[in-house]
């Protein structure tokens, strides 16, 4: 593109020039203005036509270039100009057309930053590929929501029927312990009805019992004495109406426990004075065991029980250290009090016998179970003893060892009066 040129060789258009040689540089200058003039043209309907910012600034400073290329040829038509304007102009759209080259530099980062046709042939092509992926991870993650759905759907059946199996089985069981109940009540009441049968019947029987003893004397008056056999048979009556007596009151006894105890007959008991009671009504039996026996209650005195019960568990204890006391040395009974943590402890000590509880151990509390057949017994005291405590929330301990001694723990609630904390 030739933007300046010498004032000496313009060309002075006139009709009459156009046949011969000048003529003809004539006209191919007016097919470069043109062409240029169009070319810009084109350019600047392209700028504005386009969306992006880059190729619009892009495209309008090519037709700028264009144009003052245009422009610098369609001066030569004006050559009749003084040569100075014609300079100054030619100047000036040289100035024009380097500043649009300078921006056009310029445009170039930006340029080289809009992709290609190929490039993006190749993006489309990526982002279709990305495109399948994804539909691709869609199926999968719809054939697994719907595997999930599926799972869910066979958990929750099962778990309904699980439920309504649950729920037979509640129902089975409701049933179940309704009919429980029922028998227990019926069970208890029979136990009720059969306890007071043998109260009753234990205290009724006592009567007959004493009314044979004195018949047994009054025929024992009535024979002449010195007959040996019948001292003897009237010594084997004398010891099995003993023995009937003893049963009569040792039934009734394991009736008492069974039943349950009245407020009104719990109260604050001394050991001390209770134990003197069971020494009255042992006191023959202690006489002739020549049994030393020491208590020490100084730790916990009193505790908060049924007085007859506790005349019972002594009484029972007691004789079951005469009875099985050692002979063989002189009988030691010692008894003790004390507390630990919610209990107190009733320790009851012997140097009795003894016995082995690895082999009796278990079937010790017993109904009619005894382990020693040289001495009289009803088998029924250690039971009184552990229905006793087990009724009032107690429980029981026993330490033997075989020709040593035995050693009786009873351990009783400790309950909170309201003069503070009492036993």
């Amino acid at each position: 593109m030739l933007l300046f040129q010498n004032s000496s060789h313009s060309i002075v258009t006139t009709p009459a020039e156009i046949s011969d040689p000048n003529g003809l540089v004539l006209v191919g200058e007016v097919l470069v203005v043109t062409a240029y003039f169009l070319v810009a043209a084109i350019l600047f309907y392209l700028a504005l036509r386009r969306d992006d910012r880059e190729r619009k600034v892009v495209l309008a400073l090519f037709g700028v270039i264009a144009l003052m290329g245009g422009a610098v040829h369609a001066l030569n038509f004006w050559g009749s100009a003084s040569g100075d304007m014609l300079l100054t102009l030619r100047l000036i759209f040289g100035v024009i057309a380097l500043v649009g080259a300078f921006l056009l530099f310029r445009a170039i980062p930006a340029m080289m930053a809009i992709p290609s046709q190929w490039q993006l042939k190749k993006t489309n092509e990526d982002l279709r590929a990305q495109v399948e992926e994804k539909e691709k991870a869609q199926v999968a993650l719809r054939e697994a929501q719907q595997e999930l759905e599926d799972r869910v759907l066979k958990r929750s059946a099962q778990a309904i029927t699980a439920t309504r199996e649950l729920e037979r089985e509640v129902e089975s069981r409701k049933r179940a312990e309704k009919q429980l109940i029922s028998k227990n009540y019926e069970l208890v009441k029979k136990n009720a009805d059969l306890d007071d049968f043998v109260y009753y019947a234990s205290r009724d029987l006592k009567g007959p019992v004493l009314n044979v003893t004195g018949l047994v004397e009054a025929i024992r008056e009535e024979l002449p004495p010195g007959n040996q056999e019948l001292n003897q048979l009237f010594a084997r009556l004398d010891d099995s109406v003993s023995s009937i007596h003893r049963k009569l009151n040792n039934l009734a006894e394991v009736s008492r426990i069974q039943r349950p105890i009245a407020e009104e007959h719990l109260l604050m008991v001394s050991f001390a004075l209770v134990l003197e009671q069971v020494k009255e009504r042992l006191a023959e039996p202690l006489r002739l065991s020549n049994a030393n026996l020491q208590a020490d209650f100084s730790a916990a005195p009193e505790v908060y029980f049924s007085r007859d019960n506790l005349y019972s568990l002594l009484t029972n204890l007691l004789s079951n250290a005469i009875k099985y006391r050692d002979t063989q040395r002189p009988l030691q009974i010692s008894l003790s009090s004390s507390l630990q943590d919610q209990y107190l402890v009733l320790r009851v000590q012997d140097n009795g016998m003894g016995m082995d509880l690895s082999q009796y151990g278990q079937h010790l509390f017993s109904m009619f179970r005894r382990f020693h057949d040289h001495v009289e017994g009803s088998g029924v005291g250690l039971y009184i003893i552990k229905r006793i405590m087990d009724n009032s929330r107690g429980k029981v301990e026993v330490q033997s060892v075989l020709g040593e001694g035995t050693t009786f723990l009873l351990y009783f609630v400790r309950h909170d009066q309201q003069t503070g904390t009492r036993i």
